[in-house]
């Protein structure tokens, strides 16, 4: 069935996970077969995310295989047992434990319930039959506090593991350096066996896995975690394809002092060095940020906050969803090992880099040139360019259009509509792989009503507005779209050297033993030859993309 296990480690990655399930679920077709209207055919393989279950009760369930890993608070309101239909937590205790005093008399501490969204509460209303589908898009979505509160997903209760050691947002205890992340996993592993009890539960079902799916918070502690995870994993698993999504945004790592900008980027390092040493291939994504998208002429389609987790985790999940869309397709696909493979074909290019284009500029009186300041794409992994960057091998999606579409544009001349596409895909550079993969597919990208309301300008379909075009907007001036035409690059090129010399250059400096909480006589501590060894192996990642 070419399986897909996906991993998620910290918050952030959270963020985006909801969205990315959010999006999957959305993908289902729901007619029944004796609905008048003839059943669209799935383009999309499901259960390459999916598995099926059963419940106690004997019913059968289908549920991502995912690993979500958080802190305590940081799963919000979500019922992990709902679909299960646990046991009472006092019928619990009494069926685990032989009690020697009265249950009735035990006084019990419970910490404040954690308060359900207005979107939740719509979607629990809707199950009763109170409140139906075409009402989501009314429901108010400003007070998203956690990724639980858009999340429209049902997961097995071994996909989520709590690391109870650590509260959410604690300034006693934050869990804000890499040392206590791999501290962290020693402890977690002791406590719950989660390794032995949930992970192998999804992989050893799998016929055949085609790899690993892995969204990792990169500058806190959830970096030391990603990595003693996925050592273990490698134990296992030495040749799977592991594709990692290195995360990171301004609310992750503190910068306001010296001491804590110096935390941040020792973080990085020891978290980039070791996850592109463990991973097939790695790819560091920085959250949008109001500088890197004024300068973009498609941005006048949205009404984007950068400042607001739920609309970045958004844009982002948009790009991994993307990104390993061909392993996903029931035909034309390909598989994990080879996409991977073609990118990294030189064997030390482990470290790739994510474009997106949200929504491509689709409608307008001519398409849109792929590169240059006014290119859809946006370069979330590297921090700079320059026109000398050479490309290695790239992987470019285009989806939610079909071929036909692009007759308009060749109207008039002597190419085709293949010929019109093909003209706007190699204004990218051209790798030097034989390996480069362009698709174009009809695959909608659909848009549910958990994701933010922040297009504007665009028809249902997500094309840009035109005088033709019925009116599309809603009171609060932002369009309603059910789904919309995106691009994505995934690509390895030169341009990460950029990325790799600032993280180099500011730690090059930094003196360890004037950083106690990495204390190497702690468990999961750094000592200063493994943060020397990390350094040298930055200048080594450079060396090799400088070229």
């Amino acid at each position: 069935m070419h399986e897909i296990v996906t991993l998620q480690f910290g918050h952030f990655s959270n963020f985006v996970g909801a969205h990315f399930w959010n999006t999957q679920e959305a993908h289902f077709n729901y007619q029944q077969s004796g609905d008048e209207e003839e059943t669209a055919p799935e383009l999309v393989n499901h259960d390459c995310l999916y598995r099926i279950g059963m419940t106690s009760k004997g019913v059968e369930t289908y549920t991502p295989r995912a690993l979500i890993y958080d802190l305590k608070g940081g799963f919000g309101s979500i019922n992990k047992y709902k679909l299960y239909e646990a046991p009472p937590a006092q019928d619990h205790y009494q069926q685990q434990y032989d009690l020697s005093w009265d249950p009735s008399k035990m006084e019990t501490f419970q910490e404040e319930e954690y308060s359900k969204s207005a979107y939740q509460r719509h979607l629990e209303d809707e199950e009763l039959g109170l409140a139906t589908e075409q009402d989501e898009d009314s429901v108010e979505l400003n007070e998203i506090r956690t990724w639980s509160d858009y999340n429209r997903v049902y997961f097995h209760p071994k996909s989520m593991v709590t690391l109870t050691g650590y509260q959410m947002d604690s300034e006693f205890m934050p869990f804000d350096v890499f040392s206590y992340g791999r501290a962290a996993f020693i402890e977690t592993e002791k406590e719950k066996d989660t390794y032995d009890e949930n992970f192998r539960l999804f992989t050893e079902e799998c016929d055949q896995l085609q790899g690993f799916q892995v969204m990792a918070d990169v500058l806190d502690g959830w970096g030391g975690y990603a990595v003693s995870y996925l050592e273990q994993l490698r134990e296992d698993y030495p040749k799977a394809t592991v594709v990692t999504y290195g995360l990171s945004d301004a609310k992750m790592g503190k910068t306001s002092t010296m001491r804590e900008r110096q935390t941040t980027a020792v973080n990085e390092t020891l978290a980039m060095t070791n996850l592109s040493r463990l991973s097939s291939l790695y790819v560091p994504v920085r959250a949008p940020t109001r500088a890197m998208l004024s300068p973009q002429g498609w941005t006048k389609n949205l009404r984007f906050d950068p400042s607001n987790r739920y609309h970045t985790s958004a844009f982002i999940s948009t790009g991994i969803d993307n990104a390993l869309l061909p392993c996903r397709l029931r035909h034309g696909g390909v598989f994990m090992a080879d996409m991977v493979g073609a990118l990294n074909w030189r064997n030390v290019t482990t470290i790739g880099t994510l474009s997106i284009g949200l929504p491509f500029p689709y409608g307008g009186n001519k398409l849109p040139h792929l590169t240059g300041k006014l290119s859809p794409l946006l370069d979330l992994s590297s921090r700079n360019s320059d026109e000398d960057d050479l490309v290695f091998s790239q992987s470019v999606v285009l989806r939610g259009l079909d071929i036909s579409q692009f007759a308009r544009y060749a109207a008039g001349t002597q190419r085709t509509p293949r010929e019109v596409v093909d003209e706007m895909l190699d204004t990218l550079p051209i790798g030097k792989s034989l390996g480069d993969s362009k698709i174009l597919t009809s695959l909608k990208y659909p848009i549910p009503t958990s994701f933010p309301r922040f297009f504007q300008g665009l028809t249902t379909e997500g094309y840009q507005n035109t005088e033709r075009s019925p009116p599309n907007n809603r009171e609060d001036g932002t369009s309603k779209v059910n789904s919309a035409p995106i691009i994505s690059r995934l690509a390895v090129s030169t341009t990460s050297r950029w990325h790799l010399q600032s993280l180099s250059e500011s730690v090059r400096k930094i003196n360890l033993r004037l950083l106690p909480q990495f204390d190497s006589d702690m468990t999961g501590g750094v000592n200063t030859e493994e943060f020397d060894e990390a350094k040298e192996t930055l200048l080594e990642l450079y060396d090799n993309y400088n070229e």
